[in-house]
């Protein structure tokens, strides 16, 4: 059942045996799978099914540390959630790239003083394969032997250090309308939209959450009483509630994380010949049906020795100089015949004759580091609700890391062409991927809430999404959060 918040009236109080405050990738996962168990489900979502420029408005935020594109600009509210902002093409519709984590971003290293899951790889992986199945990928996959065929065969590596893996890509529309209609259709679920939470209110001991106030631009006030709540609204959404309810964790708002993306290695390849044998490394569809795209990537091994970022590697024609000077000049003119930075190109004739090698685009892992943090600002939204205020920089030790990056790089691709390095000094921040913020780990010293994303202070408050994250890894955090929101429905299940 569907329900509009804005016509509520006010004193509005509805119970519910489960509460979760946020319709993005995890919220509508969660609330998607208590559907018909024995339990009444309230799902909140500030926006609707369409941006509305009053609830954008409330993305609203301060930045105060290195120069950000905002937090008003890098967060969507809606069914979906910042999903609302996949800017990949697939078969025409709004896209994303997937991808797991590797092994080691859930280990302890050396090298990441605050890294460290409260679990491995290994008992996610099942909640991984379903995650699959409902974003509408291909199989659990990832390894490039499983995805070549044909003349599209990666390159050859020139060391241990680099290998060929891929990303697969699924359209929003597979992915968010078919959660969005089944909860809708759902009899113990109801999905209220224009409804943003405000504020949580524990009992006397202050170790439960009795009821929470919900509010929407231009309708009343009302209330939800639930016996459990589930924070799913991104990293800095979860961190602003549980700051606004006074928890006093050490961790919390802290080791907030992006994925910063690199543009400074060009490949330049001894032979041109490999612009027309590098399909592999462009978006197409598999066999199966699949949308794929090669990437380069780090394997175990240089991982594990440490002082290095995780990252991966995706290629896009890079223009001759001349041809770089004709776009400049002539932009509306040549964009018909000239690639640009998107996919498709080694399908394009212009491409062999226009471009003399590649950009390697790096997506980056970033140290969770306790400084880079979210809190409480002085000013306040349009519900009367102190905004969030974001503290993040790009450390000099993830750039002595990223140094190191591109070294391994030049070094692997050696025999392939000739690696240079001329861009920013310092990558691009805003990949719109927040995580960190209220960190799991069993030791309530070094994080916000326990490996089922319960508060470690309260018995009936859990979170649900890429706030929960300890590391990051390099990739695109859908799949993870969509695999940690099947992890936490089962436990919620077996709680009722």
């Amino acid at each position: 059942m569907e329900l509009d918040a804005q016509e509520f009236t006010n004193g509005t109080t509805l119970d519910t045996d489960v509460c979760i405050v946020g319709a993005g990738p995890a919220g509508l996962v969660l609330a998607a799978e208590l559907i018909g168990l024995r339990c009444d489900v309230i799902l909140l979502e500030s926006g609707a099914a369409r941006p509305e420029a009053a609830i954008l408005g409330l993305n609203d935020g301060d930045s105060v540390g290195d120069v950000y594109a905002g937090l008003g600009a890098t967060r969507r509210r809606g069914i979906g959630g910042t999903s609302g902002a996949w800017n990949t093409t697939v078969a025409r519709a709004p896209a994303a790239k997937f991808a797991p984590l590797d092994a080691v971003d859930f280990e302890e290293r050396p090298d990441r003083p605050y890294g460290g899951w409260p679990f491995g790889l290994a008992e996610l992986r099942g909640d991984y394969e379903r995650a699959q199945r409902i974003c509408a990928l291909g199989p659990f996959s990832y390894d490039a032997a499983s995805w070549s065929e044909g003349g599209r065969l990666p390159w050859p590596a020139t060391g241990p250090n680099l290998v060929s893996r891929v990303y697969q890509l699924g359209s929003r529309d597979a992915f968010v309308a078919p959660l969005h209609a089944a909860i809708a259709r759902a009899a113990n679920v109801r999905l209220c939209v224009h409804a943003t939470a405000l504020a949580l209110h524990p009992d006397g001991s202050g170790r439960r959450i009795t009821s929470m106030s919900v509010g929407s631009p231009g309708g009343a006030p009302w209330t939800v009483r639930a016996k459990r709540v589930v924070l799913a609204a991104g990293a800095v959404e979860n961190a602003r509630m549980l700051l606004l309810a006074g928890n006093d964790s050490s961790w919390l708002g802290r080791g907030f994380m992006e994925h910063p993306r690199d543009r400074s290695l060009a490949l330049h390849p001894h032979t041109t010949t490999l612009l027309g044998r590098s399909s592999f490394y462009d978006l197409r569809r598999a066999a199966d049906g699949s949308w794929v795209t090669g990437r380069l990537a780090l394997d175990s091994a240089a991982l594990a020795s440490g002082d290095v970022l995780n990252a991966s590697a995706t290629l896009f024609p890079r223009l001759r100089q001349g041809a770089r000077r004709l776009r400049a000049a002539l932009p509306e003119i040549v964009a018909q015949w000239l690639p640009n930075e998107s996919h498709g190109w080694s399908r394009r004739r212009s491409t062999l004759r226009a471009c003399d090698g590649f950009t390697l685009l790096l997506n980056l892992e970033q140290t969770p580091h306790p400084e880079n943090r979210v809190t409480l600002s002085q000013r306040r939204d349009a519900l009367g609700v102190p905004l969030p205020c974001l503290n993040w920089r790009w450390r000099d030790d993830d750039q002595r890391r990223l140094e190191r990056l591109r070294a391994i790089v030049a070094t692997e691709l050696e025999t392939i062409g000739t690696i240079t390095v001329d861009g920013k000094a310092r990558p691009d921040p805003n990949a719109h991927h927040h995580s960190g913020t209220t960190r799991m780990h069993d030791n309530p010293t070094h994080g916000v809430t326990d490996r089922n994303g319960r508060v470690h202070t309260m018995e009936n408050l859990y979170v649900a999404g890429a706030s929960l994250f300890p590391t990051a890894g390099f990739a695109n955090p859908v799949l993870t959060i969509v695999a940690l929101a099947l992890r936490l429905a089962r436990h919620l299940a077996d709680a009722a």
